[in-house]
This record gives structure tokens, C-alpha cells and sequence, in this order.
């Protein structure tokens, strides 16, 4: 019974972190499919850039963080805010989001849908994780660089803080989370090479 239970948990999180937002904003704003434009990350970066406008990546941005912290929210007022149920819907919420059923397993990278969800779960690991991507940022100029120094920077900082700022489950919580977000982001690896070898 229990493993019936953690299953439809974890299913439930992956079908909200896997609401197709930045697909479905260019298909109705814009009558374009995301994967062919930009870089073809289903996110709102990618969002902002091909319907050129602002209002279409902010809204894009919002509800993916959105999903985060409903997914966090349904877990904690339904379920209680057990470490299970939570490590359960962190990881499927950013599978969902990564890898979604409706487009063929191809979405955006977590950032936004991870940060709400940790938002809910402890906002100092946000503040943490932001702090990095802004200083190794504001050193490469590459957003991409930026996201993946800080994104494996921050099971780290959990690990040499905890017990102090964290405890052993959020380190056992922010390590899959940091993976799966690094396994998106492994595939831009050789388009940054080449960017910054021209």
C-alpha cells in the first residue's frame, strides 16, 4: 500500500511540473512551437526570446514557478509536510517539467519550477543558489555557464553547512533535484565551447 501511495505521489507531482507552459504560450501568442525556435528549450527564457516580448517570458517565468510551489503546497496541505511525500514531489516536479510526457519527453531546463518549489520547502537554498548564479554571471556573461556552475555549487554548499544551515534531508533532497537540473543543461556544453572559442 505504501508504495502504491509514494507512486501516485510522485506521479501526481511529475503531471504538474509537466504543464507544458512556455509551449503553450508561443503556441497561442505567437502560433510557434518552441522547440524549433531560439535554442529550443521549453522555458521562458527561450519564451521571451522567440515571441519577442516580455510579458510572454515574465507570465512564462511566473507560472513555472507557480507549478513549483503548487506541487510543494499540494504536498504539504494534503499530505503533511513529511520528508518522503517532499522528496517525492521536488524530483517529480522537475521531471515533469525536464522531461514531459505531452511533448515527447523534451522540456526546459528546472530552474524555475525547482526555485518554487525549494521557495516553499527552504527559501534560504534559493537565496544560496541565486547568489551563485549572480556571481559566476556577472564573471562569464553566459547564463548557461552561470547556471551550471551554481546548480552544482549548491549540493555542495548544502553539504559543507549542514548541520548548521541544513539538515541531512534537504542535502539527500537538493542532490537528484541538482542532477536532473545538470542533465539538461549538459546538452548546451558544446554550443557554449563553441561560443566561446568565436
Amino acid at each position: 500500500m505504501n508504495m502504491i501511495y509514494y507512486f501516485l505521489v510522485f506521479v501526481s507531482a511529475y503531471l504538474i511540473g509537466s504543464f507544458p507552459t512556455a509551449y503553450l504560450a508561443l503556441k497561442i501568442f505567437d502560433k510557434k512551437d518552441i522547440r524549433t525556435q531560439g535554442s529550443g528549450n521549453v522555458g521562458a527564457l527561450n519564451a521571451l526570446r522567440s515571441a519577442k516580448s516580455r510579458w510572454v517570458g515574465i507570465s512564462v517565468l511566473l507560472i513555472d514557478l507557480l507549478k513549483g510551489m503548487a506541487g510543494v503546497y499540494f504536498a504539504g496541505y494534503l499530505l503533511g509536510y513529511q520528508f518522503p511525500e517532499e522528496f517525492l514531489v521536488a524530483c517529480g516536479l522537475v521531471l515533469g517539467h525536464n522531461y514531459p510526457v505531452w511533448l515527447g519527453f523534451k522540456g526546459g531546463r528546472g530552474l524555475a519550477v525547482s526555485a518554487g518549489a525549494l521557495l516553499l520547502i527552504n527559501p534560504l537554498l534559493v537565496g544560496i543558489w541565486v547568489g551563485l548564479w549572480i556571481i559566476y554571471f556577472l564573471l562569464v556573461r553566459k547564463h548557461i555557464v552561470a547556471n551550471l556552475v551554481a546548480t552544482f555549487l549548491l549540493p555542495l554548499v548544502v553539504f559543507f553547512t549542514h548541520p548548521f544551515l541544513f539538515d541531512d534531508q534537504i542535502l539527500l533532497m537538493i542532490l537528484p533535484v541538482c542532477l536532473i537540473i545538470l542533465l539538461r543543461h549538459l546538452e548546451r556544453i558544446p554550443d557554449v565551447i563553441r561560443e566561446s572559442f568565436n
